[in-house]
């Protein structure tokens, strides 16, 4: 049988029998096993539906191979799904992220397509921003996402949802600019496409010649999407100024204070926070207690004080109990 990375998980909830496109789909057997439960040529059926949902299935797979037809079928019907009350919270939350996240593959293994697939960027944002605007706690959600070697990923997308939600709560700004802003949030990383594998996936610490050519990926992402043409000038300004920081020791152009726009100096806290809690290759993934204490030593030198007391009220008001 295939190895359990081979396969990715769809809540049985959101496959429109009607409407599901030729794909294979597997059932999880016992260990590491998966079993065919449809070849890709027998049309999935209402009954089908019905038998997977009668025996207390939540979710059946696919294999990674066809993930390119799951992520279309999903990305047509995703508004349908947010809105559809039969659904439940939980697969609302698996399938807007994974999906998201397939996206966010895609760009980084092709990303001269940026400019052709805006408009499913943009798609996507919109479906994060309601997402965010309507979910009770955010950061259980994002808890659930996937990282592992799938880190860079992950990241992007919370990211993006926490760049957004911390505009939500604290800046009074329209629906435009937010779509701007969850576009640099999800894209903030792009310049690591440019960056060698053979850094980016070191395990152990890297040089000082490693750790300065990571630090290209900012500037480096900016002339990617400035390239492309259809980047707003704030979505621009996330992703190069993300790693500015208050007192001015920061990269790529050593701004200080509030010469870094606001919308940099927001996706900077959240890049912070959300690379403190997620597993890491060198190290286990901080709780958000402990995130929030190592941040608040820095306020005030990485980022304004009064920026990070926003920050820290809205988190700690999302963040899960125990």
């Amino acid at each position: 049988m295939p190895s359990v990375e081979t396969f990715k998980p769809l809540p049985i909830e959101c496959i429109l029998p009607e409407m599901f496109p030729a794909i294979a789909l597997y059932t999880k057997g016992t260990g590491s096993n998966y079993v065919l439960y449809k070849p890709y040529d027998r049309p999935f059926t209402l009954a089908d539906k019905d038998r997977l949902e009668r025996t207390n299935k939540q979710n059946i797979y696919i294999r990674s191979d066809d993930s390119p037809d799951l992520t279309a079928y999903i990305e047509e019907n995703l508004s349908g799904f947010l809105v559809d009350d039969s659904i439940s919270q939980r697969s609302k939350n698996m399938v807007l992220y994974q999906t998201s996240m397939e996206f966010v593959a895609e760009i980084m293994e092709a990303p001269h397509m940026l400019a052709a697939n805006f408009t499913r960027c943009k798609g996507l944002i919109r479906n994060l921003m309601k997402h965010v605007s309507t979910s009770a706690s955010l950061l259980s959600v994002l808890q659930e996402v996937a990282a592992g070697h799938l880190y860079i990923l992950s990241h992007s997308v919370k990211v993006a949802a926490l760049t957004m939600l911390m505009h939500e709560k604290a800046f009074n700004i329209c629906q435009d600019e937010m779509l701007d802003v969850g576009i640099g949030g999800i894209l903030h990383d792009i310049g690591m496409t440019l960056i060698s594998p053979d850094i980016l996936e070191k395990p152990e610490a890297l040089s000082n010649i490693e750790y300065e050519t990571v630090k290209t990926h900012s500037q480096k992402g900016y002339e990617l999407l400035n390239k492309a043409g259809v980047f707003s000038d704030i979505t621009l300004t996330i992703v190069r100024h993300h790693h500015e920081k208050w007192d001015g020791t920061g990269y790529p152009a050593k701004l200080k204070g509030n010469n870094i726009s606001r919308s940099a100096q927001v996706a900077a806290v959240c890049d912070i926070y959300c690379a403190l809690v997620s597993d890491r290759a060198y190290r286990k993934a901080s709780s958000h207690a402990e995130a929030i204490r190592i941040m608040t030593s820095e306020a005030g030198g990485t980022f304004n004080k009064e920026l990070f007391e926003q920050f820290r009220k809205i988190v700690d008001s999302q963040a899960p109990v125990g």
